[in-house]
């Protein structure tokens, strides 16, 4: 096996002669000629074919509160209460396949939307607008309604234990 090249060194070579300390000091003091790859075009948070589909969708969650004012049904869809300003979409049955399907769409207060998604099912249960909630839920997507009180009835039982 052969040593560095460096005097008094008895590690074993890694490259160029020296070994993987003293090569990396070398190339520290500039003693290679290592010059590090030049960076590329940084990647892209979004593809251009994703960035017009975004545009897309915002403009048709636009024309959705403008309709909800219109008609009057700018209510938030968890606390019942009316929308003065533009707020988040809820999703009620999830982003997935249903992400532009606009009949399961509601407008909802970011504060309400947060604490929905966020909260534990016991916080959630104690809010004064969960009742209400859950009928209006029962009505727009009975499957929804069942994976929510399935979620609150694991919670209650992880406190029982």
């Amino acid at each position: 096996m052969k040593t560095c090249i460096e005097s008094g060194c008895t590690r074993p070579q890694f490259g160029g002669g020296y070994c993987a300390y003293h090569q990396w000091i070398r190339r520290r003091k500039g003693g290679d000629l290592y010059a590090p790859k030049k960076r590329q075009k940084p990647i892209n948070n979004e593809s251009p074919k994703r960035k017009q589909e975004n545009k897309h969708y915002l403009l048709r969650i636009k024309e959705f509160w403008e309709n909800a004012v219109n008609n009057g049904t700018n209510q938030c869809f968890f606390c019942g209460e009316t929308m003065k300003e533009r707020g988040d979409i809820h999703h009620i049955k999830g982003r997935g396949k249903f992400l532009l399907e606009e009949e399961f769409w509601s407008n909802v207060h970011r504060d309400c939307h947060m604490a929905y998604h966020f909260d534990s099912a016991d916080k959630l249960r104690q809010y004064p607008w969960f009742d209400d909630f859950m009928s209006r839920l029962r009505e727009r997507s009975p499957d929804t309604y069942y994976k929510v009180l399935n979620r609150i009835n694991k919670a209650e039982l992880q406190f029982e234990d």
